[in-house]
C-alpha cells in the first residue's frame, strides 16, 4: 500500500476552507471484509480490492482551516491525523472485538 491520504476536494467560503480527505491504513488482523472499494475514482483495481478484502482501511475526515493556511501545515496537520489513527488501529482493525465473547465454562473466546 502505496497510498495513505487522499485529498477528495476543497471548498473555500470566504473565512475557511473545508478539506475532505480519504485515510487508507494497513490493517494486518480484525480484517473486516466490506462490499465496496474506495470512495475515490482514482483508485486501482488492486487498491479496491485491498478494501474489499479488508487489509486496508479507508476512512473519509474533513477539516477546517483558515484563509490563508499554508499547505505546508495543511499536509503537516492531515499526516498527524493519519499516523494518530494508524498507531490507534496498530494494525489490527476496527473490527478487533467484534465477535468476542465470554461465557461461564470457556471464559472470553480472545
Amino acid at each position: 500500500m502505496a497510498k495513505q491520504i487522499i485529498v477528495l476536494g476543497v471548498s473555500q467560503s470566504s473565512t475557511q476552507f473545508q478539506v475532505n480527505a480519504l485515510f487508507w491504513y494497513p490493517i494486518t488482523s480484525g480484517i473486516q471484509t466490506r462490499t465496496s472499494g474506495s470512495q475515490w475514482s482514482g483508485a486501482s483495481s488492486a487498491e479496491n480490492l485491498a478494501i474489499q478484502n479488508g487489509t486496508v482501511l479507508e476512512e473519509g475526515q474533513s477539516f477546517a482551516f483558515p484563509v490563508g493556511t499554508l499547505t505546508a501545515t495543511i499536509k503537516d496537520v492531515l499526516n498527524k491525523a493519519w499516523t494518530q489513527r494508524n498507531s490507534a488501529l496498530g494494525g489490527i482493525g476496527p473490527n478487533l472485538y467484534n465477535g468476542v465473547f465470554y461465557d461461564s465454562a470457556t471464559l472470553w473466546s480472545a
